[in-house]
């Protein structure tokens, strides 16, 4: 193949992967600039320009893929920058879904956890695709606005003390608050605790859900988090996790068989997604405060807290 036809199918595998309306315009700009690369390696080699000139510099110029990409930016369902995103969220999704597997009451549990995971990726793919069009036609670029990232929401705070108490006597008395509820009645038999679980095991959970209540009221009170705070969130997640997970390995929690399987399950994944949150917490780094860089406005020098 002549140097003439060499150049010619490189322009033409280049345009081909470009939006049509764009193609005469690069074909007719790159083809001067390969012309003018491969003359120039000619010339400092003190040669005339031939194929195998012409085959070097093609290759030294980029592939045609790499050289498309400077003159259009192509779409990507997953950009580089949300790649981490898409796998935690793919491996946090399948992890549920395994551990969520027991509930199921499907005669062939392998074939339905198959489906599901498919199923779940087949949604990420949907949603970080849609999110990158939409980002790429500009429909939801805005303008960056500085956030405080250790202010508390004290509403959200108060809440979650109110949902913990919820918590406490739905688990410490189901009996009763099902009797309330209800005008009287009461709750089936079957869904009785364990005597030994109900003694000894849940009270430990009701007091350090009562020890977070205390830590989101001093958040409540405080309006930000701090260092201390931050490792007392963490300390507090990581002994409820502990705490479940003696749960799964001293006893039953019911008395009867299929609650008792049920409950497992639902404390399994608790523990799955407790873990989860610790990670992300420790990962996004719980003394991040002190580490922060301050500025000194008038001569915008650094130092550190």
């Amino acid at each position: 193949m002549d140097v003439d036809s060499m150049i010619a199918t490189y322009v033409d595998d280049v345009t081909q992967l470009l939006p049509r309306k764009q193609r005469r315009d690069v074909a007719l700009e790159l083809r001067e600039l390969v012309r003018e690369e491969l003359q120039g390696r000619a010339a400092a080699q003190g040669r005339v320009l031939d194929a195998d000139i012409a085959l070097a510099g093609l290759r030294a110029f980029g592939t045609p893929q790499d050289v498309a990409a400077r003159y259009f930016e192509p779409w990507v369902i997953v950009p580089a920058t949300q790649t981490r995103r898409f796998g935690f969220a793919a491996v946090i999704g399948i992890a549920v879904l395994v551990a969520l597997t027991p509930l199921s009451n499907e005669s062939s549990p392998a074939n339905s956890l198959a489906l599901a995971i498919l199923a779940w990726l087949g949604v990420l793919v949907v949603y970080f695709g849609c999110r990158s069009l939409m980002q790429r036609r500009g429909a939801s670029e805005a303008a960056w606005v500085p956030r405080e990232r250790d202010k508390v929401n004290r509403i959200g705070s108060v809440l979650l003390i109110v949902v913990i108490g919820l918590g406490i006597i739905a688990y410490g008395a189901p009996g009763w608050l099902f009797a309330q509820l209800t005008h009287g009645h009461k709750l089936a038999a079957w869904l009785d605790y364990d005597p030994t679980f109900h003694d000894t095991r849940l009270p430990v959970l009701f007091v350090l859900w009562g020890c977070q209540a205390i830590l989101f009221a001093t958040l409540a009170v405080r309006g930000r988090w701090n260092v201390s705070l931050r490792r007392v969130d963490v300390a507090l997640g990581a002994a409820v996790v502990l705490v479940l997970l003696w749960f799964l390995v001293a006893g039953p929690v019911f008395r009867e068989a299929v609650p008792n399987r049920v409950a497992l399950s639902l404390i399994s994944a608790s523990i799955l997604f407790l873990l989860i949150d610790i990670g992300v917490k420790l990962y996004r780094g719980v003394d991040r405060v002190a580490g922060e860089v301050a500025f000194d406005a008038p001569s915008l020098s650094m130092t550190r807290k």
